[in-house]
């Protein structure tokens, strides 16, 4: 995920998803649109679940993979080409967000206002941070 992104869950559509795929497969989507990268108009991940059941740690790789599995056949996660050129290589994953209620969006920086305190010298006063 680029550094100037972050990911929002956005009601109602967010609950549907949670109650239909439940808690697990709404982490699973959560580490893997933050660890994907725009590539034309789709997301796109390399991820395998070893890997993936590491990152979140509480759940078991068998997990990982039936939720991965459950996420596939709902059309949410597509598998990117039929095979890997190596039994060692990640697998890529298109990721569909849309009617799920989780987004990837671009933050945008925030303005604020600087304090009491006179700005550092070649600043106007005003301090850009990127959240």
């Amino acid at each position: 995920m680029p550094p100037e992104a972050r990911i929002e869950h956005r009601y109602p559509q967010a609950l549907a998803f949670l109650r239909r795929h439940g808690a697990d497969a709404l982490v699973i989507l959560d580490d893997l649109a933050a660890h994907a990268n725009p590539r034309g108009d789709r997301l796109v991940v390399q991820a395998s679940v070893r890997e993936i059941a590491a990152r979140l740690s509480v759940l078991s790789k068998d997990t990982v993979h039936r939720r991965l599995r459950q996420l596939q056949r709902a059309e949410i996660v597509f598998l990117v080409g039929a095979t890997t050129a190596s039994p060692f290589e990640r697998p890529t994953y298109a990721l569909h967000l849309s009617g799920t209620g989780v987004a990837l969006v671009r933050a945008k920086p925030r303005l604020i206002q600087p304090a009491a305190e006179p700005p550092p010298a070649g600043l106007d006063g005003i301090v850009v941070v990127h959240l």
